[in-house]
């Protein structure tokens, strides 16, 4: 099998977390209701811990070539995190909403979790976890610099 391309490899590495933090929010829903749970209320609460790690293994596994530091950054890109789970979570909403009389309940569900997806994609990777920006400048100079150990004698 050959070997992924950088982008491809984000992308199974995405859907690999993603796949595991559903994972765990159906096992969250799934002992809820079987302890009693309101099944809305276990869903929220599930989705909601399942945001949350997934939040942890994007920042550690899907991005973790785009560190940032700080309290503040981290808690920037937390929100936005969450800002982003919640559009798509409507995003997801909508879609079955809009479908499920056409294609039943399943079809429906999936498609709007596809589309959920692609739009956490897409916003994750192009602004809440962007590498930082580098002046064209200074990237320049950075190419051609020669560091002092590297000089050759001549």
């Amino acid at each position: 099998m050959p070997a992924l391309l950088p982008g491809q490899k984000r992308i199974a590495v995405f859907a690999l977390v993603g796949a595991t933090c559903f994972g765990v929010q159906l096992a969250l829903l799934t002992a809820a209701v079987h302890l009693g749970a309101n099944r809305p209320v276990a869903n929220a609460v599930g989705f909601a811990v399942s945001a949350q790690l997934n939040f942890l293994l994007s920042s550690k596994v899907t991005w973790r070539d785009r560190p940032i530091s700080g309290w503040r950054d981290i808690g920037g890109r937390w929100l936005a995190y969450n800002g982003t789970a919640l559009i798509s979570l409507g995003v997801n909403t909508a879609v079955f909403t809009l479908v499920y009389h056409k294609t039943g309940t399943a079809p429906a569900s999936l498609l709007g979790v596809l589309i959920g997806t692609i739009v956490v994609y897409l916003t994750c990777n192009l602004l809440i976890f962007r590498g930082a920006r580098r002046a064209p400048a200074l990237e320049a100079n950075t190419r051609h610099r020669v560091e002092p150990d590297q000089a050759v004698a001549r």
